[in-house]
């Protein structure tokens, strides 16, 4: 979706505005907490990509500053990438990799070290996911992968996702949530295995984290079959009813459950999912199942979403760019459309609200509350409406989504 050279001018400026408004608010956080997902790096990521797009918008000198105490204060972070370095690291490479004629490709050897060490278990018995678990480590290795000789540390990353693996018959491959995992749902029946089918938590996050390491030649037959046993056991889950509102549910022992609209959960990003699993194993029947699953979506609006608010985790503005994203997997003039459709929502809300239409629903509190943050709040809204300004999806696999 080109909208820089088709989108008209005064819904352009009004983009602008918004996106040169919100720069402002996160530029003046001071933010103690560094984590991607909820913190510093995750605000450097949006106001890097907003000097880029308009060097006015962002002070160099405070820019500067912030990510000088990112990097002080390294060596005092946990590994995850949630609120640790996993997620700052990838932040750094990103920026490492944006000049070509001064990249370092020493500049993080020494994580390289770090995390194939700590991972380093066999088997496996932390968390899986994505959010502290295994496959957060994912998209700093993929990142690192397109400069540097990563099969250290991805092949300790798959050996992980071997460990635990749950082989079924007919060579379907899926992974049951941990017993003492923070994110399983059944906290009573903890013998029994629990499949999530979530993004952020789940099975189809582990496949988009397994992705990368199809491009290492000694890794390849492994992931390959990983994928595709994945792959197949995920489409079992869809559901057979043609008049379900989704194609998945949340989780495998609920099946009859509604999923949102979102990247956390539901079958936008398993639709992502599948695409580029049948893209990076030439398999058109994953790429053709991926696309009716995100058509089946596209009549859904706010309220059959269970959609109540604008961030990127499961928020209008989120929804957007996921769709973005499969358009640009899938070029289809449905997927174009919707785009539109979920970008002129996001103006409308604002100019209705102002920025409280921005603001974070809390499922403890019940309230919308304010939010800088890049996986709810102001910063992965600004950094989604840039994306459909200037058409840069390079960020995304920031969040397992390329």
């Amino acid at each position: 979706m080109r909208n820089n050279n088709t989108m008209p001018l005064e819904k352009k400026q009004k983009l602008e505005s918004i996106i040169h408004l919100l720069a402002r608010l996160v530029s003046a956080k001071d933010e103690s907490h560094h984590g991607i997902l909820s913190g510093l790096a995750g605000h450097l990521l949006f106001l890097y990509k907003a000097h880029e797009y308009n060097s006015d918008w962002v002070d160099e000198a405070l820019f500067t500053q912030k990510l000088d105490k990112l990097q002080d204060e390294l060596e005092e972070q946990t590994l995850e990438l949630s609120t640790g370095l996993a997620g700052q690291a990838w932040l750094l490479e990103y920026l490492n990799q944006a000049n070509q004629e001064d990249y370092a490709v020493d500049l993080l050897e020494d994580v390289d070290a770090l995390f194939t060490g700590a991972l380093d278990h066999n088997p496996w018995l932390g968390e899986i996911e994505y959010v502290l678990g295994l496959a957060g480590y994912a998209p700093y290795a993929a990142r690192r992968l397109r400069y540097s000789d990563q099969q250290a540390l991805y092949s300790t990353i798959v050996k992980g996702f071997e460990s635990t693996a749950s082989r079924l018959d007919n060579g379907l491959i899926t992974w049951s949530q941990p017993s003492q995992s923070v994110y399983r749902l059944d906290k009573e029946c903890l013998d029994q295995p629990e499949y999530n089918l979530g993004f952020a938590h789940g099975v189809p996050g582990i496949i988009a984290a397994l992705l990368p390491a199809l491009k290492i030649s000694t890794l390849k037959p492994q992931v390959t079959e990983l994928v595709q046993g994945a792959c197949d056991w995920l489409l079992t889950q869809r559901k057979d009813d043609k008049d379900s509102v989704s194609c998945f549910s949340s989780c495998a022992s609920h099946p009859h459950e509604t999923s949102r609209l979102g990247w956390c959960y539901g079958d936008l990003t398993i639709a992502l999912v599948l695409a580029r699993a049948g893209q990076a194993l030439e398999s058109p029947s994953y790429v053709d199942q991926a696309l009716k699953v995100a058509l089946k979506n596209i009549p859904r609006d706010a309220s059959t979403g269970f959609v109540k608010d604008a961030g990127l985790c499961h928020g209008y503005v989120g929804i957007m760019t996921i769709y973005q994203a499969l358009n640009e997997l899938m070029p289809h003039p449905q997927l174009e459309e919707v785009v539109t459709t979920w970008l002129d929502y996001t103006l409308e809300q604002f100019e209705q609200q102002g920025l409280e239409a921005f603001y974070f629903f809390s499922g403890e509190s019940k309230n919308y509350v304010e939010d800088f943050s890049l996986l709810t709040g102001y910063s992965g809204i600004g950094l989604c409406l840039l994306s459909v300004l200037n058409d840069d999806l390079s960020w995304l696999d920031s969040m397992l989504m390329a």
